[in-house]
């Protein structure tokens, strides 16, 4: 582990070393993020920033307006532009320095930020249909910025993303075949239903838990964070042991997947080698420092969130304890990024059969975890029980995903006639051998999808589970079993892989939950 800091600490410092050696030589530098094809947030004072010789006065013109300020000591120099209506008619910016800059086809619009794991990095080159869809991908009021993997002990002033039109041949390149697909279907949905530019930045990367997205001032706030290091330090010892394992593994797959493809049968999906522990990719706040800290001067509308997996599995002490760190990381951009509450949406885990789990339930406790987290304001969840896969932690229906995202949006900042979510528990109340459950967002009456309805359990004083017959009754729902005869509590999809067929009119499934917490 120290061999990888002191590694890390050195990529750091020459990071940083030939930044200044840069900025000093000369002249004018602008972030990555402010290039050709970029859109500014409308409705809102976006910043313009860079670096400059000391003292070389900057002039900034964009839409008629001109703006100008003094390079500091530093280098380090700044203006806030005029707030500007949504305008989809390519402009320029002038930046003048020591050099000139000028930077090509602005537009302006809403910027979102999608950020998370692999589920968020998950490309469109993967998804169902993705071929099809890539074709299609020729929006070119949609820009795109893809932030590179990286990590760094320190929090960085810039990183190489630049923006991109949305179109095939840009769509399709970096990160897991392509831009993500949640963003892009959440974007494009947008783009439709407002009829305004839409700017997405993919800042995303498979297999990484929460923490290192954080900064290390939110994490050292946090209780959790020293069991958190000790945690680290006995994994990287574990390490040599579990890589020598998961090479085994991997060379039986292979022999496993060649008998498959011969036998034309299904393929198992091959174990997965995540990598030391001590990557960058995993460690305490170096992700926030490379891919989250050099956005902060840019202007967003709000965040996407589709991330858990690496956190998941811990039942209801790490369920609880994942409900403190999302909201940690919150109220970390929030204040960060200096937008106040800022929207922040988030996907609720799919369903998946997660073989690894003898209690089956790790996930339910786990999605109760990100459901807590809807008590911050200007928050919502994207509930995904019914589009999962039981078989891959990847399911490919991301399209579903990013319309569900976009609802949220449309509803809560935008304000459209929508409905944006499905049946949410209520109450419930005794009613002799029987529970009656009422719910919120039953717009349009709850249905029963595909049958009679399912994924119900009640429980008497001794929390013992029973499947229970349940039974719509206007916008409430009756649940009993023969062999609970007092029931006392109930709950709904409450499995990893649960077959919960609750919808509401509006075509949105039920908010797994539990009634005995």
């Amino acid at each position: 582990m120290k061999l990888s800091f002191r590694f890390c600490g050195i990529c750091s410092a020459i990071g940083a070393f030939f930044f200044a050696v840069q900025t000093a030589r000369a002249d004018l530098k602008l972030p990555s993020l402010i290039s050709d094809h970029m859109v500014l947030q409308q409705a809102q004072c976006n910043l313009i920033w860079g670096w400059d010789i000391p003292g070389t006065k900057i002039t900034v013109a964009f839409a008629g307006r001109s703006y100008s300020t003094t390079a500091g000591g530093d280098g380090k120099w700044s203006v806030k532009l005029a707030s500007l209506a949504a305008n989809a008619t390519p402009q320029s910016l002038t930046v003048i320095g020591s050099t000139k800059h000028e930077i090509q086809d602005v537009l302006v619009g809403e910027v979102w930020l999608c950020s998370g794991q692999s589920n968020m990095q998950m490309g469109i080159g993967q998804i169902q249909n993705g071929v099809k869809e890539i074709a299609a991908a020729n929006f070119p009021n949609i820009r795109l910025l893809m932030v590179p993997n990286l990590s760094n002990l320190e929090p960085q002033p810039d990183q190489a993303g630049e923006w991109k039109v949305c179109a095939p041949e840009n769509i399709a390149q970096g990160g897991w075949n392509g831009f993500s697909a949640a963003g892009y279907f959440f974007g494009l949905e947008l783009h439709r239903k407002l009829n305004v530019p839409v700017g997405l930045i993919d800042a995303t990367w498979g297999g990484t838990p929460i923490q290192p997205w954080m900064s290390l001032e939110a994490l050292k706030a946090y209780p959790g964070y020293a069991a958190l290091l000790e945690r680290r330090k006995l994994e990287v010892a574990a390490w040599p042991a579990r890589e020598k394992q998961l090479e085994a593994d991997i060379k039986a797959w292979e022999i496993t997947a060649a008998k498959a493809e011969a036998l034309h049968q299904a393929v198992p999906p091959k174990p997965w080698n995540p990598g030391p522990p001590d990557s960058g990719q995993y460690m305490p706040a170096q992700l926030y420092n490379a891919m989250i800290h050099p956005l902060l001067n840019f202007r967003i509308r709000g965040a996407l969130w589709y991330q858990g997996e690496a956190n998941a599995g811990e039942g209801l002490s790490g369920a609880k304890d994942y409900t403190d760190l999302q909201s940690r990381l919150i109220a970390d951009w929030r204040r960060n990024w200096g937008q106040s509450e800022f929207p922040f949406f988030f996907v609720q885990l799919p369903n998946w059969k997660n073989g690894d789990d003898g209690s089956h339930m790790s996930w339910a406790f786990f999605r109760e975890g990100q459901a807590n987290v809807l008590k911050l304001p200007n928050t919502g969840m994207a509930v995904t029980i019914d589009i999962g896969d039981p078989e891959d932690i990847h399911p490919k229906n991301k399209q579903e995903v990013g319309r569900r995202l976009a609802l949220l949006a449309l509803k809560n900042v935008y304000h459209q006639n929508v409905f944006c979510q499905g049946p949410q528990y209520w109450k419930d109340r005794s009613k002799g051998t029987e529970l009656k459950i009422y719910f919120h967002h039953t717009d349009g009456g709850l249905i029963a999808r595909s049958g009679e309805l399912k994924g119900f359990e009640i429980a008497d004083a001794h929390r013992q589970w029973h499947p229970a017959d349940a039974r719509i009754v206007g916008d409430a729902i009756f649940v009993r079993s023969k062999e609970v005869p007092q029931p006392v509590a109930a709950r709904y999809d409450w499995a990893n892989n649960p077959d919960g067929n609750l919808y509401n009119g509006a075509g949105l499934p039920a908010m797994p939950f539990r009634t005995d917490d």
